[in-house]
């Protein structure tokens, strides 16, 4: 078999052509998906598993009329335990309410002798320990299980002889708060997608496929500048896509209640309450007027950046195919930059972060949903989003008189 006239290999060799020799086309589909999947993977992922695991070594545990046995446990498991008066007992509270991220374990004063001397088929109340925690605080999980760990191990070595938790302690998060972080922390990544969606489905129809019918040609010979052509195409474009932000947010909140519902349907008692409780805390109606009008206005802003940024991409591509393919990888940047919210905001005193495009408005939406923000960084990020569309315009309007030249010539 003669495999140079063979046919297959032929078509084999013109495809590899095809790929191989578009720098463009092995750029974006073959070389930067897999880079940003190792970016998120490498560097993203660690900061979120610190962020919600911890490292175990920031988080101080106090503990009141502290247990003997209990204290060797702690010993034994290299976790430090730091005995306080009792009078301390309300600024420790206060500090966990603030999420600084410690601990708290109250034992009654005899609480050893109360254990050894209770009988499991008395039918009295058991002896019980209290734990005080914030699950908002950073760090959180991994010292909780940890302790958690520890008491259980204890509890069973004497046949579960003492309760944690049954009368009191236990989470101090305001159930406001923890509906807030949920918000923030899944909003701002959805709210990107969702527009980013809208953008590049209708950008690229509207410019890339003008352009691929022949019908660009005919709107340029008609008396309308490149400004004007330009500008247009972004205002209709961007209003578009902030309308698809909207009803896809809308689809979120309003799809709570039901899988909340659903939810507590399929756990037991106890782990419903503990599973649904942050879910069951997200309130709307929490929100002002203002905080509403802000989220929009920001919303808005990025729309008019993103729709610029697709459009711009969308004018010097040649098919609406090649414009989503080179513009398909960006949507991983948005999704990286949506997941950077649950990472925690950035310094409110640094307002000059606020001009990096697409950042600055996840982290005025997540101090929005948080209800953390300052009207003058919302002001700023708006304002640099309208300025950096407002520059790509111009250059889009550029990008629209070549093609008029182009199209005359």
């Amino acid at each position: 078999m003669n495999l140079k006239n063979n046919k297959t290999i032929q078509i084999i060799k013109k495809e590899w052509h095809r790929f191989f020799g578009d720098r463009r086309l092995v750029i974006t589909a073959l070389l930067l998906p897999g880079l940003l999947l190792y970016i998120i993977y490498a560097f993203l992922a660690p900061l979120m598993l610190n962020l919600f695991i911890g490292t175990g070594n920031k988080n101080v545990v106090y503990s009141i009329n502290t247990s003997t046995v209990i204290q060797q446990f702690f010993d034994y498991a290299d976790v430090d335990l730091i005995t306080v008066n009792e009078s301390e007992k309300e600024t420790i509270l206060e500090g966990i309410s603030q999420k600084d991220g410690n601990f708290l374990l109250y034992f009654s004063p005899d609480f050893d002798n109360d254990v050894f001397a209770y009988n499991l088929f008395s039918g009295e109340k058991a002896p019980e320990i209290f734990l005080y925690y914030n699950s908002l605080s950073d760090g959180f999980l991994d010292s909780f299980t940890r302790i958690n760990a520890i008491l259980s191990a204890y509890e069973k070595s004497i046949s579960k002889k003492f309760d944690i938790n049954l009368s009191g302690g236990g989470d101090l998060a305001q159930s406001g708060d923890s509906g807030n972080h949920i918000l923030a922390a899944i909003l701002p990544m959805f709210l990107l997608v969702f527009i980013y969606h809208g953008a590049i489905a209708s950008a690229t129809e509207a410019i890339t496929g003008e352009k691929e019918r022949g019908a660009l040609a005919a709107v340029l010979i008609t008396p309308i500048t490149p400004v004007e052509l330009a500008s247009g195409k972004i205002i209709s474009l961007s209003i578009e896509s902030f309308l698809c932000g909207i009803s896809g947010t809308l689809g979120i909140l309003l799809s709570v209640p039901r899988f909340m519902d659903s939810l507590a349907s399929r756990l037991d008692s106890q782990q419903s309450v503990s599973s649904v409780t942050a879910l069951g805390s997200i309130d709307i109606n929490q929100y002002s007027i203002s905080d509403i009008g802000f989220l929009l206005f920001v919303l808005l802003s990025c729309s008019f950046f993103i729709v610029t940024l697709i459009a711009i991409v969308s004018l010097n591509a040649k098919t609406v195919k090649e414009a989503q393919l080179t513009l398909s990888p960006l949507i991983i940047i948005i999704m990286l930059l949506g997941m950077l919210s649950t990472i925690g905001n950035i310094s409110q005193e640094n307002i000059f972060i606020n001009l990096i495009p697409i950042y600055n408005s996840v982290q005025c939406m997540n101090q929005i949903f948080s209800r953390s923000y300052m009207p003058p960084q919302i002001i700023f990020t708006v304002i640099s989003n309208i300025a950096f569309s407002f520059f790509g315009t111009l250059f889009l309007s550029k990008l629209y008189k070549n093609e008029n030249i182009i199209a005359q010539n």
